[in-house]
């Protein structure tokens, strides 16, 4: 059960999160003004790091969420587990050679 509201409850944040890359990149380049704290937002570290695991697990918990659905997998727990280490295993590996 907790993929299902996982699922749910990150894809709004992840609009958020979008949302805000994308307007402090337009106040980094000047064309928002006067929202300084906005444009150091975009250099921030720990947005990317939250954006990256929130993206990840959304997508892979997504995938077994629509296999689930469609009758293809039995074993839900062992998918869970499966797409967990997945997901932490891929979090991981952005996060050495690309951070």
């Amino acid at each position: 059960m907790f993929p299902y509201y996982f699922v749910r409850f990150s894809g709004p944040l992840l609009l958020i999160l979008v949302g805000l890359k994308i307007l402090s990149g337009y106040s980094l380049v000047g064309r928002i003004q006067g929202a300084s704290w906005l444009s150091t937002l975009h250099t921030n570290r720990a947005l990317d790091l939250v954006l990256l695991f929130v993206f990840i697990f959304h997508a892979l918990y997504g995938l077994r969420l629509f296999l689930i659905d469609l009758g293809m997998v039995k074993k839900e727990k062992a998918l869970f587990w499966t797409s967990t280490i997945i997901s932490a295993g891929l979090f991981v590996f952005s996060y050495i050679y690309f951070f």
